[in-house]
Formats: C-alpha cells, sequence, structure tokens
C-alpha cells in the first residue's frame, strides 16, 4: 500500500501555524499507516492518551510542525483530522469552525458541507475503531 493524499476542504491556508499548538488531535488507524509508510515510527509521531493515539506535540506543536518553515513537514498526507480543520467537533456542541483559525470567517457553504460530511465520517471511524479496540 502506497501513501496517497487524501481530500483536503481548504485550498487556502495562512500557514500561521495555530492549528498546530498543542493539538490533541486523535488519528485514525488509517492516518497512522499513512505516516509510518512514509518512513516515521509511531512512536515519534504519536502518543497513547485518555485511550486515543493522538499526534505527540513537541515543544508545544504538532510533531510534524516546522516552525521555522511554518509548514508542516507532512501536509499532502497530514491526518483526516487535519485535513477536515478548521471544521471541528465540540463535545456537548457539535460542529463549529474553530475560532482559532484566522481564515474561520471565510468558510464557503461548500467547504463546511464538505467539511461535514468528513466530519460524520471520521466521527464515525473513531468510535468503529476506539470502541472496538476497548473491547
Amino acid at each position: 500500500m502506497t501513501a496517497e493524499p487524501g481530500v483536503f476542504i481548504r485550498a487556502e491556508c495562512l500557514k500561521c501555524g495555530l492549528c498546530c499548538m498543542e493539538t490533541e488531535m486523535v488519528l485514525l488507524p488509517e492516518d497512522i499507516s499513512v505516516i509510518v509508510e512514509l518512513g516515521y515510527q509511531v512512536q515519534d509521531f504519536a502518543v497513547w492518551s485518555e485511550g486515543y493515539w493522538r499526534l505527540k506535540n513537541v515543544d508545544g506543536h504538532c510533531y510534524f510542525y516546522d516552525p521555522a518553515e511554518g509548514t508542516c513537514k507532512i501536509y499532502r498526507y497530514r491526518p483526516l483530522g487535519c485535513r477536515i480543520y478548521p471544521i471541528i467537533y465540540v463535545e456537548g456542541v457539535g460542529p463549529a469552525v474553530d475560532d482559532v483559525c484566522p481564515l474561520s470567517d471565510t468558510i464557503t457553504s461548500e467547504e463546511w458541507r464538505t467539511g461535514l460530511k468528513l466530519l460524520k465520517k471520521y466521527l464515525r471511524l473513531l468510535k468503529r475503531h476506539y470502541r472496538m479496540s476497548k473491547r
């Protein structure tokens, strides 16, 4: 299996890195597989926390964020949760646009619809995988 880039909901990004700071992004098994195929070791980029595999933070930012360049080292292959951003799921509220992103007020209705579809898929896959792994 070769790592393939997935879908993107936003063509525009300021590369400010705010979404990469103190990330708690939960990883799908598929995300982990793709990143491992790129040559990374799971223990380098992920941590097991609160019952989920999550992106690891190093010096306050995602393992893959390069602060000197302001870019993600695996941008084309980043996890599904990162691809959906700035659309997020807020516990007790539901889908939302993260106002941490400086471009949060520029989400188009088409990006919102696409993001919601991907968010539903992401949540369904998380539930299926992590519910099964707890058995």
